[in-house]
């Protein structure tokens, strides 16, 4: 037996990214069998809900790119999620079956480019959840600063060599 303490966090995140999978599971075999899902007050969802159970319908991103149904999908369930967690609810709501990776890339891609969609330690969130989030330096960033500083040091030389001549 090991005397390392439990880490409750860990095992409660983990349950909980269970419970979403089983929620969303539940809600595509009752679409299938005709039944209404239930909604977050406990009684059946509405016909025009793209939500049920927590689950999106199965129609609810069809024609939506990755990063609108991720953005659509976290303003429902406001709460962070993985890409495995927005994998599995595209993929519920209709999108045919990514890989991770190219969710992955496509959801950083829309972080470095429009910014409405952050990642936080691996999980990702609305941007307007966390306004004060700063994202840390990139590789890019860094690769600006070092291109204007040798252009810096590039005019400087020209300008000594127009001194001089």
């Amino acid at each position: 037996m090991s005397d390392q303490p439990i880490n409750y966090e860990a095992v409660l995140a983990d349950l909980e990214a269970r419970k979403a999978q089983l929620e969303a599971t539940i809600a595509g075999i009752r679409l299938l069998v005709g039944q209404p899902g239930i909604g977050p007050g406990g009684g059946p969802t509405s016909g025009g809900s793209s939500y049920s159970g927590g689950a999106p319908a199965h129609d609810a991103f069809i024609g939506m790119s990755i990063p609108e149904a991720a953005k659509k999908h976290l303003t429902a369930v406001r709460k962070k999620q993985s890409t495995q967690e927005l994998m599995t609810a595209m993929q519920a709501g209709g999108l045919p079956e990514s890989k991770y990776n190219t969710v992955y890339a496509i959801l950083r891609r829309r972080e470095n480019q429009v910014g409405d969609i952050i990642n936080m330690k691996g999980d990702w969130a609305l941007q307007a959840w966390y306004p004060n989030h700063r994202k840390k330096s990139s590789t890019s960033e860094v690769e600006d600063i070092a291109q204007e500083m040798a252009d810096a040091a590039q005019a400087k030389e020209d300008e000594e060599k127009a001194a001089t001549a």
